[in-house]
């Protein structure tokens, strides 16, 4: 019996951990205001010359209406890495990449990347690890020392927010790395599942990870939910069974 405890006591403190890291989404409300908003100044140092932006996305307003989620601005430069929930993303505040064929349904989870590199000339969009779109490109870097936002759309450095652009839903897993990743691993990213961890291989490239974005001052209504993967946490799974048991025992 002790030592049945004491493995409840071991794998529920593991499973805890594991949860805490691994289980928190960043909720925007459906009910859109320009205050509701995370704000972080990210060492872009590293991710000038080629980036790729990956999450998990639920959206919770209209599919056919442009909401920001993603806005990295420099000074002068508004739009140097911007990604939507419909209609179009932008790299380099001058290239543009239009897409309307795709509508995502509401309330359901898919996996966003995009990835640009000044050596390829090229901006790369993918949904649920499939390249949907690809766009051209001339831009030889990006600004570093600016402003990420997520959440609104910046028009000015730090500002300038528009409530008919605001997003409203869940993110969660949103990272930044500094270079063009593969398509064999932003598929291997979604075919893992959203709730597996960040892949050992693609942690060095991580320029501004969810950690950093959990981390950062957040403003208005955003909310820190369950991601509800803990109950599909292997370790979540083992705590269960192991209390089950526990309570068993003291049943008899």
């Amino acid at each position: 019996m002790l030592s049945l405890i004491l493995l409840c006591c071991f794998a529920g403190s593991l499973a805890s951990s594991d949860s805490a890291q691994w289980d928190r989404a960043l909720k925007f409300p459906e009910e859109v205001s320009t205050s509701n908003y995370v704000k972080l100044n990210p060492d872009f140092s590293r991710a000038t010359t080629s980036v790729t932006v990956c999450t998990w996305m639920k959206k919770y307003l209209d599919p056919r209406v442009q909401h920001i989620w993603f806005s990295y601005a420099v000074s002068g430069r508004d739009n140097e890495l911007m990604l939507s929930d419909y209609y179009h993303n932008a790299v380099g505040n001058s290239v543009y990449m239009l897409w309307t064929d795709l509508v995502l349904l509401k309330n359901e989870w898919y996996h966003f990347c995009l990835g640009w590199s000044e050596s390829s000339d090229r901006m790369d969009f993918y949904v649920n690890g499939v390249l949907v779109q690809t766009e051209a490109t001339s831009i030889s870097s990006i600004g570093a020392g600016g402003t990420l936002v997520i959440g609104q759309d910046q028009d000015s450095l730090g500002g300038g927010f528009d409530k008919n652009q605001a997003f409203g839903g869940e993110l969660y897993q949103l990272n930044v790395f500094s270079r063009k990743l593969r398509v064999e691993e932003i598929a291997a990213m979604y075919f893992d599942g959203r709730c597996s961890s960040l892949p050992s291989t693609l942690a060095h490239d991580v320029v501004v990870s969810w950690e950093d974005i959990l981390g950062a001052t957040r403003s208005g209504a955003v909310q820190e939910v369950s991601a509800e993967c803990s109950e599909r946490n292997f370790l979540g799974k083992v705590t269960q069974l192991v209390l089950e048991e526990v309570n068993s025992c003291r049943g008899h």
